[in-house]
């Protein structure tokens, strides 16, 4: 029976206040924090008791103090006892392979590799679950010792704590301060808005006078109080022990030294026991905090009944209690089992661990599978007087559950724990197998480097048995996601498999020439190299996609088509892209998988920007949108906000798209993943040239602020990150740095972009050529960009910035070169296209660009054409914010004023008077009454002191002709 609770009273309010914010739909997450025997548990216990009070149930989950219980064991506790309370348990693949049983009958086998999408999946399935039965009833979750749960359970809780909003939950975790394996998230927790904090402290003397009263039956002297509280520093549990041998009331000078120490206090108590329940209690201690007769009786050699009465004697003396279920016992605290198995002599240990593991497996022989984690950690325990391969084997099937269960970081642990124990025993298939668990495990939980490096241990036992077929797995671990130099590896691997498979096995050849073809582009995208790679990289796709579409393989023909895509993103591969975006989405259609139709609608959505069809993006984008909240995951919403944003900035809704731009990067920011810092920061910029870098803080979002490119460099393969930073740099007047850059990446006829980015690192090199005044560069820029007139420029493999058509950049390096009536075309062209598309922003300097150049060409018409041109962008550039356009334009419209006393509107008629146009051509031109035309061609030739309209042409054409060239 549990006593008074003492000296918590501030606690117990806190605590009460916090239950009732979850009643109020303000849920939080309150880590308790102290040292062992401190009252954590009491604690939990009472909040309990408070919440059943006020009709709010509470469902505990414990973590135990071993490596052997299976993963997510607190919250498997916690979601069962959850259903069972609220009568949710629709099924659910995802929660399924979390709680066997629970959801929808047995867990099975994910079909596709385990991948950190997998799991966040699952993450948001316990997420959602808990939204569900909050929304039925307040609910309180305690989750006990959780500085002993695993890793993937702790990851688990921080999801949570990021995804809670208005559900009505209390969650109190409680977790030892003097335990550091989990001190990073918890500190990582503490952050969370949701997140309280309660610090558990050692009673107070009059506190633990209290509690040594409720120990010892009857009140204690002030001095006893006293002689406790400096002996235990007021930590409960150290306080009943002592009230334990308490004799006749006083502390005995000599129990001191003795009570202080708990292993002492504990081995006096059990000295007490006879020498069959002494056997019993260690070989329990070995088991676990709660442990079963039917184990532990083997173990010892002795019945269950036998075993009974012995825990009965241990009970007299506090040692242990009735378990949850019948037939099972626990320890009645942590430190009790600690302290027995601290005890046992090493060789002992050993002994009772084999004794575990040996009884496990014939006990649970017809249903193993729950117990795999238990057998592992006996067994790895007892290797030392154990058949390594039989520790190796249980070791791995624990691993190879803890992956179906997407505990990542488990399965990890387990295969390296079976590779260090057993690896001089091991065959080479076995030793393959575990390196490929390992890097399949590490992959998922994104330990990239340490996936590869198991990748290569793979493959040479692989090679060393002369197995083809482990090769191609351990070359096929890891899905290209972005450039990294570890590409490098993997294409060798991919090499040394194709070497040696089987020509007749289409499916997997078609498969390892895909990742070849994508590691030799990323490969080269993150090193010095170029054209080899990419050559490499078209053959090795087109023979892949030959190889899958005979093969009648889905996965492999899902492979080839992606790798083709990525080696076919330049601009002369756009229809191609196009076709294999229709053939993705036919696959995902035929196999009802959103994931795959996702990556369809990604890549069409690439090829509509690229074609300029911005209505096209839109529609995309809905379909997208379908296949994106499907898939779940912060990867699939941070490609939809990331395209939306783009859209936004595409169609001049700067607002939007920052705001879009930094709801993509937030879906990031749990994934250790940083391409969203290079593609937030690309968005920005462009939008700076737009609105201004004041308004985008682009420049602090390429992190070069406050650093110089001469204390961090850039890196100059793959041409864009390099040419892109020196534009922006450029923007900013920093042009040593920019031009420092530029001279870096050496003469631009020999540039070699990675193919999907030839566009935008071309038009930022004609733009840099012409800040920096390298007319030579700024020609062969233009001309090599000119080749792709028609296209707009973009990525052609994922979206960072829409930068308008390419007729835009061609036209601006064009009339640098007072190449005037070239840039003039191209100019026009521009602002027709955005005309068409709606890319208003770009409208808008398209015809500021025209404008300028037609200043600076003065042919006959030029200045009237300007100033109309100019008038309509002052307006839009007003409407859409675009502050710097709306700068230039004005600067402009200055220095052609000087070219008479006549109004905007005014030269606009004289302009097309001058043009020959009638009265009526003029009202029509201008959207005006012919009646308006006409009084505004009589005011022209009032304030020009003129008598006709052919003088009006005349004096039109001098002006042009004298007016200042910009």
């Amino acid at each position: 029976m549990r006593g008074v609770l003492v000296g918590r009273d501030r606690e117990l309010a806190a605590l009460a206040d916090y239950l009732e914010d979850a009643q109020q739909r303000r849920p939080s997450i309150v880590l308790c924090r102290g040292e062992p025997g401190i009252g954590k548990t009491r604690l939990a216990e009472e909040l309990a008791t408070m919440a059943g009070n006020r009709a709010v149930p509470a469902v505990w989950g414990v973590a135990v103090d071993s490596e052997g219980a299976p993963p997510y064991w607190p919250w498997r506790q916690l979601l069962r006892e959850a259903v069972e309370i609220s009568g949710i348990a629709e099924a659910n693949g995802d929660l399924a392979r979390l709680v066997p049983g629970v959801f929808g009958g047995p867990r099975s086998e994910p079909e596709a590799p385990a991948s950190s999408e997998d799991r966040f999946r699952q993450f948001d399935a316990v997420a959602r679950l808990f939204r569900q039965i909050t929304a039925k009833t307040p609910l309180v979750l305690i989750l006990d010792d959780a500085h002993w749960a695993d890793r993937p359970s702790v990851l688990l809780l921080q999801h949570l704590a990021r995804t809670l909003r208005d559900e009505r939950l209390l969650m109190l975790v409680n977790h030892r301060d003097t335990e550091h394996e989990h001190a990073a998230y918890f500190a990582e927790l503490v952050r969370e808005p949701i997140t309280r904090q309660i610090d558990l402290t050692g009673l107070t003397e009059q506190a633990v006078a209290m509690h040594l009263a409720s120990v010892v039956g009857h009140e204690v002297t002030v001095g006893e109080a006293q002689q406790v509280h400096l002996l235990t520093r007021g930590n409960p549990f150290f306080v009943a022990e002592v009230g334990r041998v308490l004799p006749a009331g006083k502390v005995a000078g000599g129990l001191a030294p003795v009570t202080a120490n708990v292993r002492e206090a504990i081995r006096s108590r059990l000295s007490r026991l006879s020498r069959d329940a002494v056997a019993v209690i260690r070989a329990a201690s070995i088991v676990g905090r709660e442990f079963s007769t039917n184990i532990v009786a083997p173990m010892v050699g002795a019945t269950p009944l036998s075993c009974l009465s012995s825990l009965d004697d241990a009970a007299s003396a506090g040692l242990v209690e009735a378990g949850t279920t019948p037939g099972n016992h626990r320890f009645t605290h942590a430190l009790v089992r600690d302290a027995v198995e601290a005890g046992l002599s090493t060789a002992e240990r050993v002994r009772l661990h084999r004794a575990a593991a040996e009884t496990i497996e014939s006990v649970h022989a017809g249903r193993i599978e729950p117990h795999l984690s238990d057998l592992a950690r006996h067994w790895a325990a007892a290797a030392v007087d154990a058949d390594l391969t039989r520790v190796a084997h249980w070791i791995r099937l624990a691993a190879d559950s803890a992956m179906v269960a997407l505990a990542y970081e488990e399965g990890a642990r387990l295969y390296r724990l079976a590779l260090t124990l057993a690896e001089d025993q091991l065959d080479e298939e076995m030793r393959s197998r575990l390196y490929l668990g390992l890097a399949r495990a590490l992959n998922a939980s994104t330990d990239i480097a340490g996936s590869v490096d198991a990748s290569v241990q793979a493959a040479a036992a692989a090679q060393a048995l002369a197995r083809p077929d482990l090769l191609a797995q351990a070359a096929l671990v890891r899905e290209a996601n972005a450039p990294t130099a570890l590409e490098a590896t993997t294409r060798r691997l991919c090499e040394q498999a194709l070497a040696v498979v089987d020509r007749a096995d289409v499916a997997l050849r078609a498969r390892l020439l895909a990742r070849l073809a994508e590691a030799s582009i990323y490969d080269a995208w993150s090193t010095s190299h170029g054209y080899e790679e990419y050559e490499v990289a078209g053959h090795a796709s087109e023979e892949a996609l030959t190889l899958a579409r005979g093969s009648g393989d889905r996965t492999a023909l899902e492979a080839a088509l992606r790798a083709r895509r990525l080696a076919r993103s330049g601009p002369e591969g756009l229809e191609e892209r196009a076709a294999l975006a229709d053939r993705m989405l036919e696959l995902g259609r035929e196999a009802a998988d959103p994931h795959t139709q996702m990556w369809a609608h990604l890549w069409h959505v690439d090829a509509a920007f690229e074609r300029g069809d911005l209505l096209r993006v839109a529609r995309e984008l809905e379909a997208l949108s379908w296949c994106v909240e499907q898939v779940g995951g912060p990867h699939a919403r941070y490609e939809l906000l990331k395209c939306r944003a783009v859209l936004a900035q595409a169609q001049a809704r700067f607002g939007d798209a920052m705001r879009l731009a930094e709801e993509a990067f937030s879906q990031l920011s749990t994934t250790g993943d940083d391409i969203g810092f290079h593609e937030r920061a690309g968005l920005l910029f462009q939008m700076s040239l737009h609105i201004g870098q004041e308004a985008t803080g682009s420049l602090e979002a390429s992190g070069y602020a406050g650093v110089t490119v001469f204390e961090r460099p850039l890196p100059t393969a793959g041409i864009i990150i390099a040419v892109a930073n020196a534009h922006l740099l450029a923007s900013v007047r920093r042009l040593d740095e920019a031009a420092a850059v530029y001279r870096s990446l050496g003469p631009p006829a020999e540039w070699q972009p990675s193919p999907h980015a030839i566009l935008p690192a071309l038009a930022f090199g004609v733009n840099l050529a012409v800040e920096l005044g390298a007319d030579n560069d700024v020609a062969t820029l233009t001309a090599r960009l000119g080749a792709y007139r028609g296209h707009h420029v973009c990525s052609g493999a994922g979206q960072v910035a829409y930068f308008g058509p390419v007729e835009l950049w061609t036209g601006h390096g064009a009339a640098h070169l007072r190449r005037f009536d070239e840039a003039v075309a191209d100019l026009q062209t521009a602002a027709d296209a955005c005309a068409a598309n709606g890319a208003v922003g770009y409208l808008a300097e398209a015809q500021y660009e025209l404008a300028s150049t037609l200043a600076r060409r003065r042919q006959p018409g030029d200045i009237a054409w300007a100033r109309s041109l100019l008038e309509t962008t002052s307006r839009q550039t007003s409407a859409l914010g675009m502050g710097v356009i709306a700068g230039k334009a004005d600067a402009l419209v200055e220095g052609l004023a000087a070219a008479g006393p006549l109004t905007r509107r005014e030269w606009q008629v004289a302009g097309l008077v001058a043009a020959g146009k009638t009265n009526r051509e003029i009202a029509q031109e201008l959207y005006l009454s012919e009646r308006t035309a006409q009084n505004h061609v009589q005011h022209v030739l009032t304030k020009l002191g003129l008598s006709n309209r052919s003088q009006i042409a005349v004096w039109v054409t001098h002006q042009e002709m004298s007016s200042p060239a910009e």
